[in-house]
């Protein structure tokens, strides 16, 4: 099973990526919709932002920039 691209949690997807939840919601779709222009490697560096804010370890700038390893 994969997971859905907005709420991440494990469950079927549309062709949008997202599960029926948010699939149902208007205002989710329309982003998921918009963005389809984006990256691979743009939807990956977003996926590292949130996990670091996640874990409320900074976002940008220094050497504690380093990829959470040990997470």
């Amino acid at each position: 099973m994969t997971r859905c691209e907005h709420c991440e949690r494990p469950s079927a997807r549309d062709a949008l990526g997202l599960c029926g939840k948010c699939g149902a919601s208007e205002m989710i779709r329309v982003l998921y919709s918009r963005r389809r222009g984006w990256t691979p490697e743009w939807e990956e560096n977003l996926r590292r932002l949130t996990r670091r804010a996640r874990l409320r370890l900074p976002l940008f700038g220094g050497p504690e920039h380093r990829e959470e390893s040990a997470a």
